[in-house]
């Protein structure tokens, strides 16, 4: 059986929006930002139920961000994960942390709220990226931190209580500058291959129970399966689109017609080669309705 791997869109969720994860979460955002929060409340919790629901209206191309939670002080942070490149993702991110900021604008219930002053209700925003992609210079650093700067003081733009305002961070899953060892570089191993060395910490550890495969209900099993179908739907049509050169592909009946023939050849047993020069599709979206398959 294919391995479920934690950035699966479920176990993303599961993982740092369950009622038992805030020790991982908090952990997860700590490593990365460098920033411990005595709480962090995420705006959904993790159901299946809601989850289902949440599916049925899912854009795999086009989606909300996948996780937000508040801090006691009413910092907002937000947590992606991104596993194929996207058009205009520097964008994206800068969005989500934006939507972030701005969210409790005039909100008078914020603590230490300025009556008649709306920007009191602002509090700092920290936006998370995991990715799988190369988005910057793969010699680079896999993580990367980005903030706002005074470029001749080099310090921070704070807020009154010494705080930064806007910190957005980004952790590559395949460029390999990274601290060994590090906690950052357990959690990228984890995202990469779903196991843990003996040695990582221990919320990582609890990270692995989780969303292993095995320790999921009946229902949870279904559901990853049904995102797995619709992600090799969703690759199949971007690659083709991408082989013809074009924005957006073709229109979906069409899409839906080459992989039901891809589909139909593997069970024939063709190879991979065969099928692709039959549908147009390339190599990777084949192999991803062959591991649906099985």
């Amino acid at each position: 059986m294919e391995d479920y791997l934690p950035t699966n869109d479920l176990l993303w969720k599961k993982l740092f929006t369950s009622k038992d994860s805030q020790h991982i979460l908090r952990a997860f955002v700590k490593d990365l930002l460098g920033i411990e929060f005595k709480t962090l409340t995420p705006k959904e919790t993790y159901h299946i139920d809601s989850y289902k629901k949440s599916f049925e209206q899912m854009d795999l191309t086009h989606t909300a961000v996948d996780i937000l939670a508040t801090a006691e002080d009413g910092s907002h942070i937000t947590l992606e994960m991104q596993i194929q490149p996207q058009q205009f993702f520097h964008e994206r991110t800068v969005f989500y942390l934006a939507q972030a900021f701005q969210s409790p604008f005039a909100n008078s219930e914020s603590e230490n709220f300025v009556k008649s002053d709306n920007y009191s209700a602002l509090r700092p925003a920290y936006g998370i990226n995991v990715i799988d992609f190369h988005l910057f210079d793969r010699k680079k650093p896999a993580l990367q931190l980005f903030q706002l700067w005074n470029q001749k003081t080099e310090k921070p733009l704070l807020n009154r209580k010494s705080k930064e305002l806007l910190q957005l961070c980004f952790l590559s899953l395949k460029n390999q500058t990274i601290e060994q060892n590090s906690a950052v570089h357990h959690w990228q191993q984890f995202f990469k291959t779903g196991e843990v060395a003996a040695d990582a910490p221990e919320y990582i550890k609890d990270a692995k129970e989780k969303v292993v495969f095995y320790n999921l209900k009946e229902e949870e099993k279904n559901m990853i399966m049904q995102i797995n179908k619709a992600k090799a739907d969703e690759d199949a049509r971007l690659s083709y689109a991408r082989m013809k050169g074009l924005d957006e592909g073709l229109e979906k009946g069409q899409f839906k017609e080459r992989i039901a023939i891809a589909r139909n050849s593997l069970k024939a047993g063709l190879s991979i080669e065969q099928i692709s020069l039959i549908t147009g599709l390339n190599s990777d979206a084949i192999k991803s309705l062959k591991a649906e398959q099985e």
